[in-house]
């Protein structure tokens, strides 16, 4: 019976119930909910830091339906890129034509609820897979058999809402044996590796935002991409008329931006854009990130809109995650090597172009090094020897040459910058200089100057190059 599998469980209403005992969780759905549309996301909360597994990452989107076959449950995504009108012989070959895809699957854990007609399904069993196909990107980068570990897999938080539900998967990954590299091998041929940031690699884990969300009651109209012009765009095939020379449409990818009053000429929009900056955004960036965002209003203004976006401070004791499919944000995304400066993906419904979700994210080595790009191309050391279980002899990080001449290079590129900018600014030039000062004062003058803005290397150099005597402050530039 409903009641017994949720005894002593704590529900949680929200566009579906939630109910959570323990490690175990249920989704109530109520029977006017299967065979509906609804927007399910996968977002990757926690990664390990390279092969672009970073925590923060956005992934894929679909249009789902929960269906009920029978006593399981599926989770289906629809195949929307091949459509045709609709109640049109078209519309029935296109169905016949292209399939749907089972994503995830459970049995129903309960008898419906004598009152409401719900029914049971557990979080555990529907989300304990790897729904996400994490193990072919672990075998694309380091031709290991990872597969994934249900048994080790646990929800780690479920948030409900009015038209929305996150639940957090911790997913484990594992692999037996660890494959060698050959003694040999021809050169380009892919070889077994490990990852260099696990304290032990035949075991990871990968954290799994899932989102179920309701979409636009009203899909916004589609914009027709102009390949004149450079945009993000959703791709489909229509299959109405067989006139066209091809049947795909490329729709732009915008959000919907609506007037408050479409008889002014600068207006308030209906719904606002709104980027969360992160709590895990460090305190000295916010500001700068926020303004950055702001600016953004100025080319909306020209097209008529006031205040299209807005940039608000996630609290650190919010109820919401930004990962979830309500929440666009700009994330701090640590990895151990730098793979971009920034990084801006969004999920948009397919149907239209929508854009529903986007999380930017942040590389902070790269704002941390910023003349990195000068050992980009420098020749990266081989990887360290791997021991017989497929450890790396020692810590991986210590001998990367990339990395010293990284730093030396940073080094030289801070002070040619300085000496650069107190040879145009002779005042600044001349105070640094002036030896009636007390040493402390100058150094004081070059810190609020320069730091943050170069190594702290660079920053002692500096502080002990002011702090000395000199005849002329042109010698103290040379």
């Amino acid at each position: 019976p409903f009641a017994d599998v949720i005894k002593d469980a704590k529900e949680s209403k929200g566009l579906f119930a939630v109910w959570q005992k323990d490690e175990k969780a249920w989704i109530e759905i109520a029977p006017d909910q299967f065979d509906k549309p609804l927007f399910f996301s996968v977002n990757l909360a926690s990664g390990i830091g390279e092969s672009f597994l970073f925590g923060g990452l956005m992934g894929r989107s679909h249009i789902v339906e929960l269906r009920k076959i029978g006593s399981t449950v599926q989770l289906v995504a629809r195949n929307d890129r091949f459509f045709a009108r609709p109640s049109t012989p078209e519309a029935t070959a296109v169905a016949e034509g292209f399939s749907d895809s089972l994503l995830a699957s459970a049995p129903v854990a309960s008898q419906p609820h004598p009152e409401r007609k719900t029914v049971l399904v557990e979080l555990n069993a529907l989300l304990f897979a790897d729904i996400p196909g994490a193990y072919a990107l672990l075998d694309r980068a380091y031709r290991q058999p990872y597969a994934f570990d249900a048994r080790n897999t646990s929800i780690a938080r479920t948030r409900s809402s009015a038209d929305a539900i996150g639940v957090l998967v911790n997913a484990h990954y594992a692999v037996s044996r660890l494959v060698q590299p050959p003694p040999t091998a021809a050169p380009g041929a892919p070889v077994p590796s490990t990852p260099t940031t696990l304290p032990d690699p035949r075991s990871l884990f990968l954290g799994f935002q899932y989102n179920l969300a309701k979409l636009p009651d009203e899909p916004m109209r589609p914009r027709v991409a102009d390949a004149r012009v450079g945009y993000f765009t959703v791709s489909r095939f229509d299959y109405s008329d067989t006139r066209t020379l091809t049947p795909r449409v490329n729709l732009v990818k915008r959000w919907r931006l609506e007037k408050k009053d479409p008889a002014a000429e600068l207006s308030e929009p209906k719904q606002p854009i709104v980027f969360w900056i992160d709590r895990n955004v460090p305190l000295r960036y916010r500001d700068t990130i926020v303004a950055g965002v702001l600016e953004w209003n100025k080319a909306f203004e020209r097209i008529g809109f006031k205040d299209a976006v807005q940039a608000r401070i996630q609290p650190d004791d919010a109820d919401f995650d930004t990962l979830d499919a309500r929440h666009a944000s700009i994330r701090w995304m640590t990895t151990a090597r730098p793979a971009f400066g920034g990084i801006g993906p969004s999920q948009a419904d397919p149907r239209t172009g929508e854009i529903l979700d986007a999380d930017i994210g942040i590389d902070p080595t790269r704002l941390r090094f910023a003349r990195y790009r000068l050992a980009d191309s420098s020749m990266p050391s081989p990887a360290p020897a791997s021991s017989p279980l497929g450890f790396p002899q020692g810590d991986a990080h210590d001998c990367r040459i990339e990395d010293f001449v990284a730093e030396d290079r940073g080094f030289a590129s801070d002070l040619l910058a300085v000496a650069g900018l107190l040879g145009h600014e002779k005042s600044l030039r001349q105070a640094l200089a002036d030896s009636g000062q007390p040493g402390g004062t100058r150094g004081a003058i070059v810190r609020d100057l320069f730091g943050g803005k170069v190594s702290d290397t660079s920053l002692a150099v500096l502080d002990e190059v002011v702090s000395a005597r000199w005849s002329n402050d042109v010698d103290m530039v040379d």
